[in-house]
């Protein structure tokens, strides 16, 4: 029979292993929400979703009905089980066999697991005590490459002294044995003379935690002339390179865009976290792992890598960019300019620059096409037909239109090729009438603006509903006066009216009196005046907050009209500077960051 130690042992495994957003996502739909995840809630009825999902504290709640606990909890109230029935089906879902017997073996590795994660906490916090308690080289080190004491400790770093077994002595006077530190990977064994003697010596320590905060591993930076210069823990039960990411378990709190920032060092990582670029995370000493790549979708939906520059960065970048493709993942490269590693670049350009770096980071499509480049001698004709192809069929990868039209043009500039032969290569249909395109843009331009006019009064009618129901209705007014912006309205009326409002919340109703005392036109009040009571009457706070994403939509609709017109403009701007031999990349650059532009805002127009 399993015991009580036992069975708490197996649930904290079993949690530690069912992550909560994975499991709930089984069960339900859930969307990416800042660092939470959101839904309509299962245990009562909603039409707008007040169930949230925290990935960093492992829980979920619903501000509808109060429910709310941990991945058990949640398998419970769903299947409508006890708590024993809902740990055994966690089990099966990650793994771990449970029966009344548990078999042996299972329960021999649990146990190990947590005592190996026991050792590694315990020789972590000896590091960390060698390292601020003595005067030593590791923190020297670490002071001259411009970490604070702050740092230091977030991160838990450490010194391991230039001793043979200073860690060794230090972890048997706690009671555990050389043959659990072998397995551990902290202690050396050399069966030939019989000797143990510690891993790491005169090393800066890294502690390696998993995403749940638990240390599973360490990495070391040599601090004379010995090789390795940085060496890591051996595979272990609980350490593996492939499945982790350094830092994970502290940046998955700073994530901001649904944007991870993919380094190769540790220094790296902690030297930007330092300077308050918090979402990054490091790989361990090995290439990029697919399984890393799922880690990382598990937060994140964008990364951008930011490797060294030189040649091994450059492959290492490649292949980081197939495997974050193939986990579904949107791909971006940093630019280190004429610098080596972002620690150069950080050097040369600062904090700031890099942070304008991680701005203009390229997509790894130009990144791609900019590395082929340098294999080629465009002044030749063959040569420059065959990067051509080359380039074109990772175009025709591509499933968006509008990011094979963006690169269809930046590859005809690098190459002088017409752009209406590269699109018509990578499958854009290309418009016969070539003569007459300039004056098809001209009139398409014409059109859409008579069609933003026809859309403007939809805008309007949409706003000034909405203001309508916040004048009226004080109950309603304070449920969802906090769920929107001025800046998010389309018309600048909307937006002073509104700002009006929030100043005078507290009044029981606001009178078209009131309003007309504000820079308003009579158009505007007239369209107030006309919407009836009896309409106002029927809505309730789930169908504003759907007024409110109705104007969202807008806003970003408008946004995106506005832009194509903008990128209809500069292209005939562009056609005209071509045929009289000017230089055309400013206007090609601004085509090119309204067109990111719009990709960016379709994708929120998409997530609301």
């Amino acid at each position: 029979m399993i015991s009580l130690n036992d069975l708490k042992d197996i649930i904290e495994e079993i949690k530690s292993r069912c992550d909560i957003v994975d499991i709930i996502s089984d069960y339900m739909h859930l969307e990416k929400s800042g660092s939470n995840y959101t839904g309509l809630c299962p245990f009562h009825s909603e039409k707008t979703g007040s169930f949230m999902v925290s990935k960093s504290k492992q829980i979920y709640k619903c501000f509808g009905c109060n429910a709310g606990g941990d991945v058990i909890s949640f398998v419970m109230r769903w299947e409508n089980v006890d708590f024993m029935e809902a740990v055994k089906i966690l089990a099966r879902k990650c793994g771990i066999t449970l029966d009344r017997n548990i078999s042996e073996e299972e329960k021999k590795k649990i146990q190990e697991i947590n005592k190996f994660r026991e050792i590694h906490t315990e020789a972590a916090r000896f590091y960390f005590a060698n390292l601020l308690r003595t005067k030593n080289p590791g923190y020297e080190y670490l002071r001259k490459r411009g970490l604070s004491d702050k740092i230091i400790k977030k991160f838990g770093l450490g010194y391991s002294p230039n001793s043979w077994n200073s860690l060794m002595n230090y972890l048997l006077s706690k009671g555990y044995d050389k043959t659990d530190l072998v397995k551990c990977g902290l202690i050396t064994h050399k069966t030939e003379s019989n000797k143990y003697f510690d891993r790491f010596r005169n090393r800066v320590m890294f502690p390696i935690f998993n995403y749940n905060g638990k240390v599973i591993g360490f990495g070391g930076r040599v601090l004379d002339d010995s090789l390795p210069k940085y060496l890591n823990s051996p595979e272990t039960l609980v350490f593996n390179k492939r499945m982790n990411l350094y830092g994970l378990n502290i940046s998955k709190k700073g994530i901001k865009d649904d944007t991870l920032i993919l380094v190769e060092g540790y220094m790296d990582l902690i030297s930007l976290y330092q300077n308050n670029i918090e979402n990054v995370v490091a790989t361990l000493g090995t290439a990029l792992t697919i399984e890393q790549a799922k880690l990382i979708r598990r937060f994140a939906k964008n990364v951008i890598i930011s490797y060294d520059s030189d040649q091994a960065g450059q492959n290492a970048t490649l292949r980081a960019i197939d495997i974050l493709l193939k986990a579904d993942i949107k791909v971006k490269i940093l630019n280190l300019k004429d610098c080596k590693d972002p620690d150069d670049f950080i050097k040369k350009y600062g904090f700031d620059g890099y942070k304008k770096a991680i701005e203009e980071s390229d997509y790894y499509i130009k990144f791609k096409i900019d590395l082929l480049k340098n294999k080629y001698n465009l002044k030749n004709d063959t040569q420059k037909m065959n990067f051509v192809e080359e380039s074109t069929l990772m175009l025709k990868k591509l499933k968006s239109p509008i990011e094979k039209d963006l690169y269809a043009k930046y590859l005809s500039d690098l190459t002088n090729i017409s752009v209406d032969s590269i699109r018509a290569s990578i499958g854009i249909k290309v418009s016969r009438n070539y003569n007459n395109k300039n004056n098809a843009k001209h009139t398409n331009v014409h059109r859409k603006i008579e069609q933003m006019s026809k859309i403007q009064d939809g805008y309007l009618k949409v706003e000034t509903n909405f203001i309508k129901l916040l004048m009226e209705n004080k109950e309603l007014r304070n449920s969802v006066i906090s769920d929107i912006k001025s800046d998010e309205f389309s018309i600048d009326e909307t937006k002073e009216i509104f700002n009006y409002i929030i100043k005078n919340k507290e009044l029981d109703k606001i009178t078209i009196d009131k309003i007309k005392s504000l820079n308003i036109s009579e158009e505007y009040i007239k369209n107030i005046n006309n919407i009836e009571i009896e309409e106002i009457n029927t809505y309730t706070i789930d169908s504003t907050k759907e007024i409110i994403k109705k104007i969202r939509k807008n806003t970003i609709e408008n946004e995106i009209k506005s832009m194509s017109i903008q990128i209809e403009r500069l292209s005939k701007e562009l056609d005209l500077l071509k045929k009289s031999n000017s230089n055309t990349k400013e206007v090609d650059d601004k085509i090119m960051k309204l067109s990111l532009e719009i990709l960016k805002r379709e994708k929120i127009k998409k997530d609301l």
